[in-house]
């Protein structure tokens, strides 16, 4: 079946895509992070914080929104 999206459609979907791809990213880069840190050896805190990734912008978002709508925006 095959449906018909209007344009407001297809870049709501293309934002929630890129919002996935961003997020996992940064779930990827995060977890890497947080397994290869040192630690405390008494307390098991990670000893550098600050090198932690940082959690996505909304333009970080719309950056990847805008290089998949491109895509599909080509004719």
């Amino acid at each position: 079946m095959v449906t018909n999206k209007n344009a407001y459609e297809i870049r709501t979907e293309i934002l929630g895509m890129a919002q996935g791809f961003v997020m996992e990213k940064f779930h990827s880069a995060k977890n890497n992070w947080e397994n290869s840190t040192d630690r405390h050896p008494e307390t098991g805190n990670i000893l550098s914080p600050e090198l932690c990734p940082k959690y996505p912008t909304s333009d970080e978002i719309l950056a990847e929104a805008e290089k998949l709508y491109s895509f599909v925006d080509t004719k």
